[in-house]
Formats: structure tokens, sequence, C-alpha cells
């Protein structure tokens, strides 16, 4: 059956969003989690002019619906919704766009994988051998762990960024955490539809929740509030296995970035309190793996592709190394595989832990 649906959607003045910095370019779309990610999506894209916003999906390639938010814009955030969990369908952005997969996420599943990476702000040649490696691994989604840019406030910068992942992020739901090179922010905030606050929000695909934080705003106050909401929550739900925390500036470093003393009276206690597995950050352009700190592993993955930095030896680091990385994240059930690689495919760090 054929239908279209018209969302409303509220479009900031042209006249008020873009001063000398920060314009509107052209990308391909890319897909962001909505707070159900197993029966809804979120379909984004950019514009250099200002066009009508309708994407076309389906179960098949002969897209049997059809969704329009009234109006025309240049940041486009198409939901789609009422969809299966579980479930691939195609879609296409109307009217030149290329016809796309996408899959929704499961109520239930305990075996997968998926990426986590940060600090793509720098060497755009770097950034697309992660990505390229990136994409022969067998994954649902990328988690970001911030600095997606060098400057929030430059469109070419953007459009780089857009240009290099997007083979991956037309296809696979895309979860960013905001770093400090995201400044002045609105940018940042106008390109990703997320869910709750979108500067910090979680996220549950099957036995695995994630709960991403913001670092570059008040970390106390009611972000600190609804943190102590989302960790008791997912506690007290028996079929979440694994709880994962991302934000951006790490509560330990043994990098440049040594004195996060400040996230750490924050936030570390909770983590603690609500027994967090892993916490991803970046700021630091390096990989470092702590061992456990009061029963929580801290992990820096910020080796996108910006200029990297070293790493001091110090006695509650279990790995540290210099180098352009991801961390592919393995999953199968209540064990986990951890593997940090480099672009050309060595494996230089293994974390199993077990429930």
């Amino acid at each position: 059956m054929h239908y279209m649906k018209s969302i409303y959607w509220f479009a900031i003045g042209t006249v008020l969003l873009y001063g000398a910095g920060f314009k509107p370019f052209d990308s391909k779309p890319y897909l962001t989690p909505t707070a159900s990610p197993t029966n809804s999506i979120y379909i984004n894209w950019n514009s250099e002019k200002q066009e009508s916003t309708i994407v076309a999906f389906g179960s098949t390639p002969e897209l049997e619906d059809t969704v329009r938010v009234v109006g025309v814009r240049y940041h486009h955030h198409v939901i789609l919704d009422s969809l299966d969990s579980g479930t691939g369908y195609f879609y296409r952005v109307l009217p030149q766009g290329d016809i796309k997969t996408f899959k929704t996420f499961p109520e239930h599943s305990d075996s997968f994988s998926f990426i986590v990476f940060g600090d793509t702000r720098g060497d755009s040649i770097v950034h697309q051998s992660v990505i390229d490696r990136v994409a022969t691994r067998d994954i649902e989604f990328l988690v970001h762990t911030g600095d997606l840019v060098l400057d929030g406030d430059d469109t070419d910068n953007w459009r780089t960024f857009f240009n290099v992942e997007d083979t991956l992020l037309q296809h696979k739901h895309f979860i960013p955490a905001l770093g400090n090179h995201e400044k002045p922010y609105w940018p940042y905030d106008t390109l990703f539809a997320l869910p709750d606050s979108e500067f910090y929000y979680s996220v549950r695909y099957g036995n695995v929740s994630f709960v991403v934080l913001n670092t570059e705003g008040d970390i106390h106050g009611f972000q600190k509030d609804w943190l102590v909401d989302r960790l008791r929550s997912v506690r007290d739900d028996e079929s979440i296995d694994w709880l994962f925390v991302i934000f951006h500036r790490p509560a330990y470093s043994a990098g440049r970035y040594v004195d996060r003393e400040h996230i750490r009276e924050a936030w570390s206690s909770l983590l603690e309190k609500y027994k967090v597995d892993i916490v991803f950050a970046g700021h630091d352009h390096n990989y470092q793996r702590t061992k456990k700190i009061n029963g929580v592993t801290y992990i820096i993955t910020g080796g996108g592709s910006a200029v990297l930095y070293g790493v001091e030896d110090v006695d509650w680091l279990a790995r540290g190394e210099s180098d352009y990385h991801f961390c592919l994240v393995q999953i199968e059930g209540k064990r986990l595989i951890m593997r940090a690689m480099k672009p050309d495919g060595t494996v230089f760090d293994m974390l199993v832990m077990e429930k």
C-alpha cells in the first residue's frame, strides 16, 4: 500500500542561522538513532540550496511509502516510524538520490559487532584509511568519541567529514559524542538529529546500553541528574548485560591531557556504583586502556586522524599506543572481545571480558 505522510518540522530563519562561518552544503544522507531505534530511524542530509525534504522507503526497492516534511530547508531530518524491528529497508532521498539500505535495531540480540573511534579532525587521507578498514568489518553501527571536525563553524570541515564517511553512514547508524572542536556547537546540533537532549542521550542495541555524555557543558546539574536516572534504569533491566558510557574528554589519561579531575569528581563514583563496564573517550590523540579502576575500564580511542600524541608509562595503564586506529567491539552474549586495530589491519591490543 502506498501513502504519503506529512511531518511538520520546526525551521530556524536563515537570517538568524547563518553568519560569517558555517554555511549550507551538500551531503549524502546519514543515519542516526531515534529514542526508539527498533521501530524508527532518522534520515539526515544537507543541501546547499533550500530544497524539499522527501524520503521514499519500503521493504523492497519499489519503495512503497513516502514521507514529506512541509516546507523547504537546508538541513533535512526525517523520522521514519512504525517500522519492524531487526528488519532491512530500502530508502531514497527524492528527487535525485540513489537507493540505499538500512536495518532497524532488533528487539533482542546478544551477538553483534560495532566500531568505536574518535578525533577524526585531522588528515583526511588518514581518516579515509581508517574508514576504509572499518568498511571491511561486519558491523551494525559506529560510535564516535568526539572531535568529528577541527572547527565546528567551518563548512569545509563538515563537508570533508561527510565525504569521507558517507559510504558507511548511508547504511549504518551513527552515534556521536560532542567534542570541544565542534564549538560553537550549534552547527553540530543542526546537523544531527539524536534522542533525548541530543547533547547527552542513550541508545540500546540488544543486550547493550550506551550512555552518551557531554563534557563541553555543565557536567553537573540536569545532565548529572539525568545520568543517575539513566544508569539506575539500565541496571534495573535484567535483559541488559553490558553498559558502556561515551564522552569526549577522558576521566583518566596518561597522555597530553592528564588533568581531568573535574570529570572524575562529577561522574566516576556513579560509573563505579552502577558497574559501568567500559568508558570510551577521545580528546587525547592516541590509544589508552586502563586496568580496572574501581571496577571500571577506561579506554581512550582518539586515533581517527588528528595529529598523534605520546603516552606516558603509568602504573594504572594496561596498554598505550600512539597510532591511528579504531576499536572493534564484538559482543557474544555475556562475552566481549575488543580489538584495537590500525588502518592496515594490525591488531595491537585485545581485551576479553566475561560476565
